[in-house]
């Protein structure tokens, strides 16, 4: 499954900042469960999108899925 990683979450590795991952679950995994291996545990100020549509957590993931984890944006 493709992860993009927006603004603030994005990973910093040796190579760089990295803002896309490509990753396997197990089967029945959830948007949770992705999250938590992202280290991501508090996600209240977060977009989550599932294939362009918004997901909750408990929502269930397969091969395939096209997932992006939006920081909320503030200011004024």
């Amino acid at each position: 499954m493709s992860v993009h990683l927006h603004t603030s979450l994005r990973r910093r590795t040796a190579a760089g900042l990295v803002r896309h991952l490509e990753l396997d679950l197990p089967p029945g995994s959830t948007l949770g469960d992705l999250l938590s291996r992202l280290e991501i545990l508090e996600y209240d100020g977060i977009l989550l999108v599932v294939n362009g549509r918004t997901a909750e957590p408990g929502q269930g993931l397969r091969e395939g899925d096209v997932v992006n984890l939006i920081p909320a944006v503030s200011g004024g």
